[in-house]
């Protein structure tokens, strides 16, 4: 995987976001890119995504007694970056993930999820193969979670309702009525503070309705399903899913305890995201179109989601950040557990998440 230490070096050269608080996707979909087994294109996915990149900032260890202020405050982003590059030059990258885990969780909708989905990638690519360069990627994922740390209302658990999983909570949100008046998820999930029934039912969710790797499965085809269902706004609703498996992928480096608060955590981000773009105040806006400009054949997507193979090739070479996340992530998902509206839905992404839908939600 050298290609993607490459792509991490030059990504590394820019900022961990663009425009107006979109995130930079680079890195994730350049591992990802790598687990769909094409790693021969990560220098067309860099050329085609880092010139929307501004130049990183500099930035400076934040003291310990200013860290707890500093969470949440988007213009630390490079204090925090460098702030976990020392911890983890000093003590090693799995005791800092450890002991950062639990005090970041709680704010895993943090930049519409991307601190907690970056972080994901960069420890699967440690794990595969250390480096200083994955070490690095690993600080910038932490210091985009810390940076713009986001708690969401109700507390998962709270009030648990015997049973009440995963797919319970999804099918029991409702949609904002006037539909969110902003492209960031993160922004617009303030709104959610005025809407009680959403707190409600976050805090009838039942960490123990089933066993963790189950809830995740769960969880995950809940959201894969409902990235299908509403087409008016996939990429939006692709987070629902890609946030959810990653939790999977930090598993091993939380406590019991912090991992089922966790799991409480992402159910309650997919849960924002449904919430918030389920009504968008207007009609669907159906995307019909490919990702290079062809009109989609009827029954298309149905066909190659029996073919693994072409989902792989057909997001890899789409260079769409959002398909290459969400085909790989789903592929991954349905390789443990078995499910149609996976393999449908990286289908779809493969086919259908296109230059139109980009931007709209980090």
């Amino acid at each position: 995987m050298l290609e993607l230490d490459e792509a991490l070096a030059r990504f590394h050269l820019c900022s961990e976001q663009y425009g107006e608080g979109f995130a930079n996707h680079g890195p994730m979909a350049a591992e990802a890119l790598c687990r769909l087994g094409h790693p021969a294109l990560m220098t067309g996915l860099v050329d085609v995504y880092a010139p929307r990149l501004p130049a990183r900032g500099e930035g400076a260890p934040i003291p310990e007694g200013e860290r707890a202020a500093a969470r949440g405050d988007r213009a630390r982003t490079d204090d925090w970056r460098a702030t976990f590059e020392a911890e983890i030059s000093l003590d090693g990258w799995r005791a800092v993930l450890r002991g950062a885990l639990p005090k970041l969780i709680d704010g895993a909708f943090a930049a519409a999820t991307h601190g907690l989905l970056r972080t994901a990638h960069a420890v699967r690519a440690l794990e595969e193969e250390p480096s200083a360069i994955r070490e690095a990627e690993l600080a910038r994922g932490l210091a985009v979670w810390a940076g713009a740390y986001q708690e969401l209302p109700g507390e998962p658990g709270r009030e648990a309702e015997p049973g009440f999983g995963p797919a319970a909570v999804l099918a029991g949100v409702e949609p904002l009525r006037e539909g969110r008046a902003t492209a960031l998820l993160s922004d617009a999930a303030r709104a959610l503070d005025e809407m009680p029934s959403f707190a409600e039912v976050i805090q009838r969710f039942d960490p123990d309705a089933m066993p963790f790797e189950a809830a995740i499965s769960e969880l995950c085809q809940a959201a894969a399903g409902l990235y299908l269902e509403h087409p008016h706004d996939r990429v939006a609703y692709a987070h629902g899913v890609t946030a959810s498996s990653a939790l999977r992928l930090l598993a091993a480096y939380l406590e019991p305890d912090v991992r089922t608060r966790a799991l409480g955590r992402v159910v309650q981000t997919a849960a924002a995201v449904h919430a918030l773009s389920a009504c968008d105040g207007g009609e669907p806006r159906v995307v019909s179109g490919a990702a290079w400009g062809q009109v989609v054949e009827e029954g298309e997507v149905e066909r190659m989601a029996e073919s693994p193979a072409e989902i792989r090739y057909r997001a890899a070479c789409s260079l769409e950040v959002h398909a290459i996340k969400l085909a790989e992530a789903c592929l991954r998902e349905d390789a443990i557990c078995p499910n149609e509206r996976l393999r449908a839905a990286a289908a779809d992404a493969a086919i259908r998440l296109d230059e139109g839908n980009r931007g709209r939600v980090t």
